[in-house]
């Protein structure tokens, strides 16, 4: 396998979760990272925690339903880092948990622009601004295993992930011929500040970022394309 150490990676949801260990964890291996969150408090917290790097690293704080400011950013990250082999698009969040019935159409439509839309921009924009001239490149998008069984009360989330897990499917197809792997990672439950209450039976962030790692560093024309990684006390699949 390739060693993280020798790719430049853009990680979005730096700032909490998933992909604030990632990023951590990345720039402890000695990769360069650029990575992005929305808070500018936690941003300060994370550049804390990580202190004095000899890595390449390239930072920002704003909203990742900004599209042009997404886009400033994957081509501010390309220039400082001079190339993007690895997005792994982290952010999300799930905001809006009723029946169906009762489900308001504006946190339908916010769910859908977060976690459909926006990773779609930092998924297109890194694929046309790094991967494509250069015909080669790893796209990761962490969804989750409500795409792959419904769950009651969080509609607008499973919406929204099955929405760009359906993106995922059909772009691993279409840039596939260009030299570019285009993987979806589905955890289950993960005991992270995402959830209200803390999970301990659930995964713990490490075993997600390990998942992700094992993924960015296949060599060679070899390509995880679809990894499903759950607690043992999970029993919502077929």
């Amino acid at each position: 396998m390739k060693q993280a150490k020798q790719l430049n990676f853009l990680v979005t949801g730096a700032t909490s979760g998933i992909g604030k260990l990632l990023t951590k964890q990345l720039l402890a291996l000695g990769a360069n990272v650029a990575f992005c969150g929305r808070s500018s408090a936690k941003m300060d917290e994370l550049l804390l925690d990580i202190g004095a790097t000899e890595s390449i690293l390239y930072h920002d704080s704003f909203d990742a339903t900004d599209f042009a400011h997404v886009k400033q950013f994957v081509a501010n990250a390309h220039a400082t880092l001079g190339s993007i082999d690895v997005l792994v698009n982290c952010a999300g969040a799930n905001t809006a948990r009723s029946a169906v019935a009762d489900l308001a159409i504006a946190d339908l439509q916010h769910l859908i622009t977060l976690n459909t839309v926006s990773p779609f921009v930092f998924m297109q924009e890194v694929y046309n601004v790094a991967m494509k001239p250069r015909e080669q490149g790893t796209i990761i998008n962490v969804l989750s295993t409500v795409c792959q069984f419904a769950n009651e009360n969080i509609g607008a989330y499973t919406a929204a992930k099955s929405g760009f897990d359906a993106l995922t499917q059909v772009f691993r197809k279409e840039v596939r011929p260009m030299g570019v792997k285009v993987c979806a990672l589905y955890p289950g439950g993960v005991d992270t500040p995402f959830r209200s209450t803390e999970r301990p039976d659930y995964l713990d962030a490490q075993s997600v970022c390990d998942a992700i790692l094992f993924m960015a560093t296949q060599e060679g024309v070899a390509s995880v394309d679809e990894l499903t990684i759950r607690p043992l006390v999970e029993r919502n699949f077929r």
